[in-house]
């Protein structure tokens, strides 16, 4: 029986081998086998990188009006529901706001406070921005607007630094922009882009004549600010120069030649109707023109405001807007009662189609200006016109001058309307 167990027992083994296929034959008792490896876990899929900020292609509206005006007792609706109006255009593709910061506050008019540009407005705007997803473009206005009773002029020094030299101003601005981006920061906001100065090529901080190498010099210094915030807490921030204009583009020229490089956009207005009357100049369209600031500055474009009206504001003859006149109209001033060619659908197309353009020349964005306003439609106050609101503080009174250009229809109950769609139309 021993004899037949010895000669059964190597052919077991050999069984055991080939049953094996490819795996190692077990030996039970083999003190040096090694264990077998387990097959290793697939590799997750990578996260998909972020796409940089520079990269991005930004869709927006000016929102300084937007609080104000709902403090006031307005509504924003949309589908007949009161709504917040960050979440509806956040809803409807915006993925940046635009405020603007004054150093010097509007005086009260007829006892009435305007503070849409004031700080604790500005964090009260941006972190409804944040808190719907969306980044924050600043600009920093350390000069001011003087109205009178027949008119306005723009970007004046203020008063307290009409004294000083040209280098103590230069440090006062530094120090304010520097200030301004501080105390924004220690609100936990941090804007995706900063332009120091409103459409420069008028002036800047002027205290008389323009002085295009005067403007460059101090914008060098506002522009030294934001970099050296940006350095200190290691952000990515664009910062941008605002032209209004594509007409006026020689004074990029000027301010470069006088040392001002120091920016990564060329934010323009762009309000080719005839009432302010911008015009490409000699580039045939954005892409032309947005392919050439590359080329010769290295500088991206961005359309930092404009606007297309959706509406006459007239409904069956009966003017439906505030006692305020609209001060643009766009496509033709000259046409404002062909009411073909202001519908929310003709707003749509136009916007998209000047996003595509300014994208496919490598723009970064395009923002639309006072597409919140609402007409002050409300009673109270003084001659029976409302109760003071001021969309825009100036020489013509209370109301707004831009409803007609708005996102919602104040013909329909201050509802929003199908031209805010342009920025789900463009990727």
């Amino acid at each position: 029986m021993k004899k037949l167990l010895w000669a059964i027992l190597p052919l077991t083994m050999l069984a055991m081998v080939a049953c094996g296929g490819n795996d190692e034959p077990v030996f039970p008792d083999d003190p040096d086998r090694e264990e077998p490896k387990p097959e290793p876990e697939p590799e997750p899929e990578p996260e998909p990188e972020p796409t940089p900020e520079s990269d991005k292609f930004y869709k927006g509206t000016t929102m300084s009006f937007a609080n104000y005006m709902i403090d006031f007792g307005l509504e924003y609706r949309e589908n007949g529901e009161v709504t917040n109006p960050y979440t509806s255009i956040k809803n409807h593709g915006a993925n940046i706001v635009r405020l603007q910061l004054d150093r010097q506050p509007f005086a009260e008019i007829n006892g009435v406070t305007i503070d849409w540009q004031q700080m604790p407005r500005v964090v009260e705007d941006a972190k409804m921005a944040q808190a719907e997803g969306m980044d924050i473009m600043l600009t920093l206005k350390p000069d001011y607007d003087k109205y009178s009773s027949t008119g306005a002029t723009h970007n004046n020094i203020p008063e307290d630094w009409k004294s000083m030299d040209e280098v103590t101003l230069g440090g006062n601005l530094y120090n304010w922009v520097l200030e301004s981006l501080e105390t924004l920061h220690a609100e936990g906001i941090d804007p995706k882009i900063v332009a120091v100065g409103n459409e420069v090529n008028v002036g800047f901080m002027l205290n008389g004549a323009h002085d295009g190498a005067r403007t460059a010099r101090l914008l060098n210094y506002g522009h030294t600010a934001v970099r050296d915030f940006a350095r200190k807490y290691d952000l990515e921030i664009l910062s941008a120069l605002h032209i209004a204009n594509p007409a006026k583009l020689g004074y990029v020229d000027t301010y470069t030649e006088n040392g001002c490089t120091n920016y990564d956009i060329i934010a323009l207005s762009w309000y080719p109707g005839t009432n302010i009357g911008h015009s490409m100049g000699s580039y045939a369209n954005f892409e032309a023109l947005g392919k050439a600031m590359q080329s010769k500055y290295g500088k991206r474009i961005m359309i930092l405001e404009t606007a297309h009206s959706f509406t006459t504001g007239t409904v069956n003859g009966t003017w439906m807007g505030d006692w305020c006149d609209n001060s643009y109209n766009y496509p033709d001033w000259n046409d404002a009662t062909n009411a073909a060619n202001y519908t929310p659908a003709k707003q749509r197309a136009w916007l998209k189609a000047l996003a595509e353009d300014v994208k496919r020349g490598g723009g970064i964005g395009v923002i639309t200006w006072g597409t919140e306003s609402l007409p002050d439609l409300l009673t109270g106050k003084a001659q029976g016109h409302g109760t003071g609101l001021y969309t825009y503080p100036a020489a013509w009174g209370y109301g707004s001058t831009w409803e007609n250009n708005s996102y919602w229809d104040f013909t329909n109950q201050n509802n929003l309307h199908e031209g805010i769609d342009w920025m789900m139309d463009v990727e």
